[in-house]
């Protein structure tokens, strides 16, 4: 676990932030294109859920693309450092925003077609 220093500076403390907040995203996503490959064969396996077995798709390759855009960004994040002038540090701040958004849309999208299933799959039952 990465620690926090008295002696850090801001910009210092909110690149450890952002990227301890990165990781966790990274980690969810992961999880969630495990459970997405599940949610498919499950959905495979009703009756009339082509559509469903669609659209958990398209969410497991949103998905899959989010996570290589969240891996890109860790790897220009060790450009943080070397900012000199505050319209770097914003186009970091903005970009982490940006994607903050993005990891949210996914795991909204990913929590209504969830529900969905289990709704289809409670009828059936």
């Amino acid at each position: 676990m990465q620690v926090f220093y008295e002696h850090d500076s801001d910009n210092k403390l909110i690149a450890r932030k952002n990227a301890l907040e990165l990781n966790n995203w990274i980690q969810h996503l992961v999880s969630t294109g495990e459970e997405l490959e599940l949610l498919v064969n499950i959905a495979k396996k009703l009756p009339e859920a082509q559509d469903m077995v669609t659209s958990l798709k398209e969410l497991a390759l949103d998905n899959k693309l989010q996570l290589a855009v969240l891996y890109r960004y860790k790897n220009s994040m060790v450009n943080i450092h070397e900012c000199e002038d505050m319209e770097c540090d914003t186009y970091y701040v903005n970009k982490h925003e940006e994607y903050r958004a993005e990891y949210r849309s996914i795991l909204h999208t990913f929590s209504k077609i969830k529900i969905d299933l289990y709704n289809m799959i409670l009828l059936l039952i």
